[in-house]
């Protein structure tokens, strides 16, 4: 910052050198007369002030702002305040910030941190000191639209258009034979929602079987109803399980290994449910026939009870 100072002018006169010339300020004062007598007549007459003087041509310091009027201002009344700059302390910046050599308005390059500033000054810049500028940032294209998501198949289930259990006498039944026949037939549903292939097929079965009189009296055979160990694979039609048909049978029964005599006197009961379940949904049964019971009794011709009839 520079200081100025005000140089002495070349044409002031010191006070001697007005004192070695007083015609010279003889002369100046009655060439002012004149014009001073010509306002005095134009304004009325009226006393010019005087600008009071003392010995040595300087305007004494107690005169009032009335007597200066016309010169425009009071100089002397102008307060005069010692400079404060040489005392001032610079205010601390921080370590990481200093000003780079130019002015506040100047543009400087890489970057900056823009202070607000009035309306002579719309922008200062502080360089950041000790950091690279960033490099350009290549403006990244739009992301692309994520692909619509095809929505995930819905889960197919078992589904039965027809299921039925027909209990008839067994053909082969006769003297040294005492059977039953179960024929089951389903039709599985097979759509946008179904699928055949969950579709399963079990039997739960139990018999009481006892001779009581005759050549073999004294047999016996119970079973409480239990599983039967039946499924789809036990297809007798040969379809495989992606099929909408199924089909199966069932002969229980005396033994044909261990034939019975015509006299014997045989009591017996065989008891059997069906159902379809659903093996995408916890085997949930979504069909059943049954709990039915057949029963032949005597010697022979014996007695067929319980059939023939068909469960659906």
């Amino acid at each position: 910052m520079h200081t100025f100072t005000q140089k002495p002018s070349a044409t002031r006169q010191t006070a001697s050198a007005k004192s070695k010339a007083p015609d010279r300020a003889s002369d100046e004062q009655s060439r002012a007369a004149i014009p001073i007598v010509d306002l005095q007549q134009r304004i009325g007459n009226q006393t010019a002030p005087q600008r009071p003087e003392d010995d040595t041509g300087k305007v004494q310091q107690g005169a009032t702002s009335a007597t200066l009027a016309r010169f425009g201002r009071d100089l002397s009344l102008i307060p005069v305040y010692p400079s404060i700059r040489a005392n001032a302390v610079e205010p601390q910046r921080p370590a990481s910030l200093q000003l780079m050599g130019k002015s506040l308005n100047a543009e400087n390059d890489g970057d900056d941190i823009v202070l607000p500033g009035n309306s002579h000054d719309q922008e200062r810049k502080l360089k950041i000191v000790g950091q690279d500028p960033a490099p350009a940032q290549t403006p990244k294209p739009p992301a692309k639209p994520a692909p619509p998501q095809t929505p995930a198949a819905a889960k197919k289930k078992a589904g039965v258009d027809s299921f039925a259990v027909n209990w008839t006498q067994n053909s082969i039944s006769g003297p040294t034979v005492a059977k039953l026949r179960l024929d089951v037939t389903a039709k599985f549903k097979k759509d946008a929602t179904h699928d055949p292939s969950v579709a399963e097929y079990r039997q739960n079965a139990g018999h009481d079987f006892k001779i009581t009189a005759g050549p073999n009296k004294g047999f016996s055979s119970v079973q409480p109803l239990h599983d039967d160990n039946y499924s789809r694979g036990d297809d007798t039609a040969g379809h495989s399980i992606n099929d909408v048909d199924f089909q199966t049978e069932d002969n229980p029964g005396s033994s044909t290994s261990t034939p019975i005599d015509k006299d014997d006197v045989v009591d017996y009961t065989f008891t059997a449910e069906q159902m379809i379940i659903d093996t995408s949904d916890n085997n949930k049964e979504i069909a059943k026939r049954g709990p039915h019971s057949g029963t032949i009794k005597g010697k022979h011709p014996r007695t067929f009870g319980g059939v023939p009839v068909t469960l659906s």
